[in-house]
């Protein structure tokens, strides 16, 4: 070999280049403060609705339980005035 490098001719393949130098392409338009304040944004929406979802649920229970309650108090109340008639029949029956 003579040691002669031989001119560049057309390029045999024609692509992208895999790297993109800073500045220019789509690092020329990244904002991280932009990208951390969507973030942010996006997180806390995402998270309050999830919180309120939970809370309302929560409550539905709640209220649930103590209509539950109530209604099992007055069938209580129901039973025990039941009890008080009918100890009071017999013993106007055991009396007489």
């Amino acid at each position: 070999m003579s040691g002669v490098v031989p001119e560049p001719g057309p390029k045999a393949i024609y692509a992208t280049p895999d790297f993109v130098k800073w500045g220019q392409g789509a690092s020329r338009n990244f904002g991280f403060l932009k990208h951390l304040g969507v973030g942010l944004t996006l997180g806390l929406t995402a998270g309050l609705t999830w919180k309120t979802w939970h809370w309302n649920s929560k409550r539905q229970i709640a209220e649930y339980y103590a209509d539950l309650a109530k209604k099992e108090a007055s069938e209580e109340l129901e039973r025990q005035a039941a009890i008080k008639a009918k100890f009071a029949e017999l013993e106007a029956e055991l009396l007489s």
